[in-house]
């Protein structure tokens, strides 16, 4: 089945005919700089390793309930949105996709949306380029969860693989939940149809499927990441730590979609396949986070996810990691 049919199917996350277009940048020229956009990529330094953020564009989800904050009080939800300084009755997630250079390696952390949820995403390729990297220079593809904005980008227009060089890595526990005969998502709060959830994750794992290479939680791949699990999101969903010498950033991946939930992470989200897991994983992430003082990276908060997580009343705070350099 070509990708743009089974693209037809996957409704995933309920968000895939929904969603208005929304522009990520402004073309307003920058005073005194003579640029006239910004960069879609940021690069850091881990001990020995050169890492990337490279966005795939956003998520624009509006109205935020009940997506987000399900069966929660309307008017605490927008207290809250306000309270957060975000837009009225309406989340805005980033899509921050991270690249690690590591010798001879070039690992991406998924591979966004592709063309599954229109113009607002899907310019993942278009940036690693800029970023001078090409596809076929990508050795291997993590891919944390098989949800359509982190596999999309996965094979083209025509249901050919654009990583054609890379091995493809998927936990074991994830591999099981989609192939298993009939997917248990009786525990989220989304009763809409998964069928083209379903379908799109088990076509990407037949497309990949003799570049496959299942990892139990706990092993550390690449000598720099270890995958512990993180369930709730999904089944098999993970976060990973990754180190060189003494330096680490923990990626919480889906754990977090937005400061709305860091102040409120009992609120939860629809797109959890397990709501109640969701919330008791979220929270303790955030817990360990906020007590370690680490850098944390997320696929959905703010553009290019990099931050730090405070405690704060009874909720948690978002503090972004400076960017000194963010215009090319």
């Amino acid at each position: 089945m070509k990708r743009r049919q089974l693209l037809k199917y996957a409704g995933v996350l309920g968000i895939l005919t929904s969603l208005p277009t929304y522009k990520l940048n402004a073309q307003a020229p920058i005073p005194g700089l003579g640029v006239n956009s910004p960069s879609g990529y940021v690069k850091f330094k881990l001990g020995k390793l050169d890492l990337l953020v490279v966005t795939d564009g956003h998520i624009f989800i509006h109205p935020a309930q009940p997506i987000f904050a399900p069966g929660i009080n309307t008017v605490k939800v927008k207290e809250a949105l306000a309270e957060n300084f975000m837009l009225d009755d309406a989340v805005d997630a980033a899509i921050n996709i991270l690249v690690i250079k590591k010798e001879k390696r070039i690992i991406i952390i998924d591979t966004g949306s592709g063309s599954a949820i229109g113009d607002q995403a899907g310019r993942f390729i278009k940036n690693l380029n800029s970023a001078g990297i090409k596809a076929d220079d990508i050795t291997d593809v993590f891919v944390t969860h098989l949800h359509v904005d982190h596999i999309g980008g996965i094979l083209d227009g025509d249901g050919k693989l654009i990583f054609k060089n890379a091995m493809y890595y998927l936990s074991q526990k994830e591999y099981n939940f989609w192939m298993s005969e009939n997917p248990d998502f009786s525990q989220s709060k989304n009763k809409n149809s998964n069928e083209g959830s379903i379908v799109l994750a088990r076509n990407i794992i037949a497309a990949v499927n003799d570049k496959l290479k299942l990892y139990n939680f706990g092993e550390t791949l690449f000598d720099c990441i270890t995958a512990n699990l993180a369930e709730g999101h999904t089944p098999g969903h993970p976060v990973l730590k990754i180190v060189s010498e003494n330096e680490s950033l923990t990626h919480i991946v889906d754990t977090v979609h937005t400061t709305l939930l860091l102040s409120h992470p009992e609120w939860g989200t629809e797109w959890d396949i397990d709501f109640h897991k969701g919330v008791s994983t979220r929270t303790k992430i955030l817990r360990e986070q906020s007590k370690s003082k680490g850098l944390t990276m997320s696929c959905h908060l703010p553009w290019p996810g990099l931050g730090y997580i405070t405690k704060k009343g009874d909720g948690y705070s978002w503090v972004q990691m400076p960017i000194s350099t963010p215009y090319i």
